[in-house]
């Protein structure tokens, strides 16, 4: 990783896995914002400028694909990488939500459980860019 620390902010309702990636992102050394809603990571998004954006498909407020689809189609976010993290997999949706997200400009989608080096590598090739 860069020597450089980078703003990445997690955008998923689910406390424990945003505990999960925040401990993995702070201990390669970056700074770790988080939003638990849809509105709430468009909020987080335009006021800090992150880095890269993890966001999960399914958000309280707005699910992720939306949430992408907003972010972007402001100019203050559009240049901001986002990935997909998810652990939906079974729903009846989930390819229809994902193909959104990716239309929308998502970056890639990853299906939770993911393994941390390979996470390591992902967040290695949108922070070094």
């Amino acid at each position: 990783m860069s020597n450089t620390a980078k703003k990445i902010l997690i955008a998923d309702s689910n406390e424990t896995s945003r505990q999960s990636l925040r401990a993995f992102i702070n201990g390669l050394g970056h700074e770790v914002f988080e939003a638990a809603t849809g509105p709430e990571v468009i909020d987080r998004a335009s006021s800090i400028h992150p880095d890269l954006i993890m966001m999960d498909l399914i958000l309280p407020g707005m699910n992720g694909d939306e949430a992408t689809a907003r972010l972007k189609r402001n100019m203050s976010t559009r240049n901001i990488p986002v990935v997909i993290n998810t652990g939906w997999t079974t729903a009846c949706n989930v390819e229809e939500r994902a193909d959104r997200a990716l239309n929308a400009g998502a970056a890639e989608i990853l299906y939770r459980p993911f393994y941390f080096p390979m996470l390591r590598d992902v967040l290695r090739s949108y922070l070094l860019a």
